[in-house]
């Protein structure tokens, strides 16, 4: 009685067995297929998203406003290509989502959002680049450019000019926005979206601090070359002087905004230190000139001195 229940039981396991092995076998069938087909599809929606894409007008059109170069185009739809047959895969193969649930959790956590990120990173780059050849082409056409050079400002900044400076800083800090939303739909609430948070509330106060900076330079350099200009007497010394005061005053007002400190005690602070600064700075330059005075009017002095004696 115990051998029949025992052949009764391994005959039963066995059964199970197959049974187990038959579903699975029928689950890696429908998968690959789901897979072959879903493999050609996307192989399809690839060819036409690409051929949409290259489309001559499409593409002149984004170079002409200044969202993209050709060759980053074509990079770019090129991505997106190949990662649209990866996303119908995935797609096709949620019609197995009852024999294998994974693939609809998989697809609904990790593809959508994945999509969401990559598309918003691709429109950032875009609008970011459009609205950076706008500031350009604004900055230029309001004649920024032609005031700088007729008062040889240019020179400040090695060269480079500033409606590419602002243009940059327009197209890089747009994108960013964008980087911090697509950060948002793939990672939802995480320590990188946190850091993405403060990141974009620090670079607004970064930007405008390098614009006080970059401020301060121009100004500097136009004074300085004004003074040089009249050709007075120390009208170098002068010109470093003022030139150096006023690239000073730009770098303690521009300290606390690059290092986001918005606690009004270090505005508080950096207005004491200017105006101790200007203090010394103007004590220091009038006892320089009267050194200066003395030295030249010396042998003057001295004629006199000798003219009074004779008499």
């Amino acid at each position: 009685m115990n051998g029949m229940d025992i052949f009764a039981l391994s005959t039963k396991t066995i059964d199970a067995l197959i049974t187990r092995a038959a579903n699975l076998l029928e689950i890696i069938l429908v998968l690959v297929l789901l897979f072959i087909a879903g493999y050609i599809l996307g192989y399809i929606v690839s060819r036409v998203l690409r051929r949409i894409l290259l489309i001559d007008r499409i593409q002149t059109t984004l170079v002409k406003f200044g969202a993209t170069t050709t060759s980053m185009w074509k990079s770019i739809v090129e991505f997106s290509a190949q990662y649209s047959i990866w996303l119908v895969v995935f797609f096709v193969l949620i019609l197995a989502e009852k024999q294998v649930p994974i693939v609809k959790t998989f697809f609904d956590g990790f593809m959508v959002p994945l999509t969401a990120f990559i598309a918003l990173i691709i429109i950032g780059l875009l609008i970011g680049g459009i609205l950076g050849k706008l500031t350009k082409d604004t900055l230029i056409t309001i004649g920024l450019e032609e005031g700088l050079k007729k008062y040889r400002i240019v020179d400040t900044l090695g060269g480079v000019p500033v409606s590419s400076i602002l243009s940059t800083i327009v197209k890089w800090y747009a994108f960013l926005l964008f980087v911090a939303e697509a950060t948002q739909q793939l990672l939802a609430e995480t320590i990188l979206t946190d850091t993405m948070r403060s990141l974009l509330i620090y670079v607004p106060n970064a930007i405008l601090g390098l614009l006080v900076l970059l401020a301060s330079l121009v100004i500097a350099d136009f004074a300085a070359n004004r003074i040089r200009v009249r050709k007075l007497s120390f009208g170098e010394l002068l010109a470093i002087g003022v030139e150096l005061v006023i690239i000073f005053f730009g770098v303690v007002l521009a300290l606390p905004r690059l290092f986001n400190i918005d606690d009004p005690e270090v505005f508080q602070t950096s207005l004491e230190v200017m105006t101790q600064s200007f203090q010394i700075l103007i004590v220091g330059m009038a006892v320089g000139l009267a050194i200066a005075i003395g030295l030249g009017l010396k042998d003057s002095i001295s004629e006199v001195g000798e003219t009074l004696k004779k008499k």
